[in-house]
């Protein structure tokens, strides 16, 4: 009798986007770098919005039954998270990945060095960053070609790196 071969066990990433533009975004580096052949299961997600502890408590409630190995969140910086939310996301086994300075956009703007005034908003952050865009900033493909992979690779943005090395499920700092 054959012998039944057995595909190895992936180990599983969740990272869930504060929002349906940080979904897109995730989802536009994970075409970069998600190697199908890199031992990792990845999955993306949205939470929709609302503030720190929202986003956490929806991302438990929504995902975590699943028993992903790693789970992050990529938020927004303009409302600070407080104690109870940096604990209630370790004790879940959520990490996560705050956007600076303000939120995605403004974030994306620092990778384009391009200096987010002190007291700009996330609104003014989305209508600088939307030039740059080629679509619609919910469709993964809008950030392309401006956030290639080129640019993606020479930023030293902490963030992105995280990013970056979570995907492609390099070892982690």
């Amino acid at each position: 009798m054959a012998k039944i071969k057995r595909k190895a066990q992936q180990a599983t990433l969740l990272i869930v986007g504060e929002g349906q533009q940080d979904k897109a975004f995730i989802k536009h580096m994970k075409s970069l770098y998600d190697d199908r052949n890199n031992g990792q299961h990845l999955t993306i997600h949205s939470a929709d919005g609302g503030s720190p502890n929202d986003i956490i408590k929806a991302t438990q409630r929504k995902y975590l039954h699943a028993d992903y190995d790693r789970s992050f969140i990529l938020m927004d910086s303009d409302i600070p998270v407080r104690q109870q939310d940096w604990d209630l996301a370790r004790k879940s086994g959520i990490e996560l990945i705050l956007s600076t300075p303000l939120c995605l956009e403004g974030m994306l703007l620092d990778v384009l060095n391009q200096k987010v005034p002190a007291n700009f908003t996330s609104t003014q952050c989305k209508a600088t960053l939307r030039p740059y865009l080629s679509g619609e900033p919910v469709f993964p493909g809008s950030y392309n070609p401006t956030f290639d992979k080129a640019v993606l690779d020479a930023s030293t943005k902490a963030q992105i790196i995280k990013l970056r090395q979570l995907i492609s499920h390099l070892p982690t700092k």
